[in-house]
């Protein structure tokens, strides 16, 4: 699946099936098929609780925490071949170092149907 998701007003590819490819490919080599659905699990939970703990640093004035937790999640939907959310956590990222806090909440709470559709091309792939 390489359909377009707009982020930031550009489109980004939803899924890169590459990487989908390689987590495959490791499955393989280690006899198990349930690497990818595993690590989709964990990206949920962690999406599920990213708005809280992003408020919460916020709250607290650890804008290194807000920072490391949108970098995290960057990595991993890029790993994940989640292509276009992680480039979403990116901008996100960018709006913490820049000191948009607001920015970076007002694009997470606006992704809602990119976290729904990035999850169900994951688990579909899985």
């Amino acid at each position: 699946m390489n359909a377009s998701s707009p982020v930031n007003g550009r489109a980004s590819v939803l899924i890169d099936r590459s990487r989908i490819d390689e987590i495959r490919q490791i499955e393989r080599a280690v006899g198990r098929d349930d690497v990818l659905s595993g690590f989709v699990r964990t990206l949920q939970g962690n999406l599920e609780g990213f708005g809280a703990a992003f408020s919460d640093y916020i709250a607290r004035g650890d804008t290194t925490g807000a920072e490391r937790a949108a970098h995290t999640l960057k990595g991993a939907c890029h790993q994940l071949g989640a292509k276009a959310l992680g480039d979403l956590f990116g901008d996100i990222e960018s709006s913490v170092q820049a000191g948009n806090y607001s920015e970076a909440k007002r694009r997470f709470d606006g992704a809602g149907s990119l976290i729904a559709q990035s999850l169900e091309a994951l688990r579909a792939s899985a």
